[in-house]
């Protein structure tokens, strides 16, 4: 059996990373970068100023201490958006924050060490801790001219956006959204609304999966179910392959005598792998590529637990390799377990739960109950997968766990997911 990263690479070596295209860059947010980005100025642009205040010559404040203060006329207004003044010797300029440093000017006082009572004067009561050039951005201490400030293959998101607008980026060049079809395979399913007969089950699998890769910034294509016959399901495989970037398929790669997706994937593909991956759920997994148009396919297994987990594992980084991003592993931390767990020692078995900050700089990590592959609610609610490593039956409460990080994690509430 293939270890879990040994199946993972094989997988990434046949992806390709799509095509670009340019969107505005009120449509960019969740998208990957496909240009560099170079600042087209510096910024702050300008000298201003950091905090509402005074902007002052140093060296003409620098004898205010505890017991002596300094009055100044007030000769200049520097609000943001106004142009630079020229600040007189002996005065003091009343500035916003935002606003240009007046020419001459070197220090900016906090408002809050001041006097204000006098409309044309102030009186400086108190210096900045930090001496002279205090509470002043300068000209591009942030970015330089020419500097390449976001380099592609980077997410888009809030930060990033307000960047690129800064950068006067108002089209941008992007990774296209893959699409990926997803194909639910068997006899037993049939489609949510439809009754069901004795021996059949609703394919929830696909449409979990569809939501996953949408989570990963893809489109997804759900296709029709693929029923237990050669020529049946060669149709929907062959139009899947037509209109997608990727196809994930779920079920069918197993041994079963009615397990007819491998020899379709035979007929179609020109690379063709089935493996076991010492992995606990999901261990029959399938890869090709196809011969019509080099598309990569990912066979999961169909338990939907199993679809699950090796969504996460293996179709994931494929995703987002397609979108020209390299940060495909997920997040790993260290925690301690909440209860004990009791796992195979032939495979890595990677356990449902909830991880959460601990209170005291560290994570707390607690297991669904039931770690059955049956179980669709040990996929509801869960954050994060322990791994309990090859050759370790059996971890007590309280040791330390290696975590993949799934999802956003809280804060200890103490609530138990049974």
């Amino acid at each position: 059996m293939l270890l879990l990263e040994e199946a993972r690479a094989a997988i990434l070596s046949g992806v390709s990373v799509v095509g670009t295209e340019r969107v505005a860059l009120t449509q960019a947010h969740g998208r990957v970068l496909a240009e560099p980005i170079v600042a087209p100025a510096d910024h702050p642009a300008f000298d201003n100023s950091a905090m509402d205040g005074y902007a002052v010559r140093w060296d003409e404040v620098a004898s205010v201490s505890q017991n002596q203060t300094i009055r100044l006329p007030v000769s200049l207004e520097a609000p943001a958006g106004a142009s630079p003044g020229v600040l007189l010797p002996g005065t003091a300029a009343r500035i916003m924050t935002g606003g240009p440093l007046p020419k001459g000017a070197d220090t900016v006082i906090m408002r809050e060490d001041t006097d204000e009572s006098e409309p044309d004067h102030v009186t400086i009561k108190a210096l900045p801790g930090n001496g002279q050039g205090a509470h002043i951005r300068r000209q591009g201490e942030n970015i330089h001219v020419g500097q390449v400030v976001l380099e592609p293959g980077v997410l888009l998101r809030g930060g990033e956006i307000g960047l690129l607008a800064t950068c006067g980026k108002a089209v941008v060049a992007v990774r296209r959204r893959p699409v990926v079809a997803i194909i639910s395979t068997g006899d037993e399913l049939v489609e949510v609304g439809q009754a069901t007969a004795p021996g059949q089950i609703i394919n929830s699998s696909g449409y979990a999966l569809a939501a996953l890769v949408q989570e990963c910034g893809a489109q997804a294509r759900v296709l029709p179910i693929a029923p237990d016959e050669f020529e049946p399901t060669r149709q929907v495989f062959m139009e899947a392959l037509g209109s997608a970037e990727l196809v994930v398929s779920t079920g069918g790669v197993s041994v079963g005598d009615r397990d007819v997706v491998k020899d379709v994937l035979e007929a179609l593909c020109a690379q063709l792998s089935f493996w076991k991956v010492r992995v606990k759920p999901g261990k029959p997994l399938a890869f090709g590529v196809s011969q019509q148009g080099k598309v990569p396919l990912i066979g999961v297994p169909g338990n939907p637990v199993s679809a699950y987990v090796g969504f996460w594992q293996f179709v994931r980084p494929a995703i987002l390799k397609a979108q020209g991003r390299s940060d495909w592993c997920l997040a790993r931390v260290s925690a301690r377990l909440g209860r004990a767990v009791r796992s195979t020692q032939r495979r890595l078995d990677l356990q449902r739960g909830v991880l959460r900050a601990d209170g005291a700089g560290g994570y707390e990590f607690m297991p669904c109950g039931d770690q059955g592959s049956g179980n669709l609610l040990s996929t509801t609610g869960i954050n994060a997968l322990a791994h309990i490593p090859i050759g370790v039956g059996s971890l007590e409460q309280g040791q330390q766990v290696d975590v993949e990080v799934l999802y956003e994690i809280g804060a200890a509430s103490g609530s138990d997911r049974g």
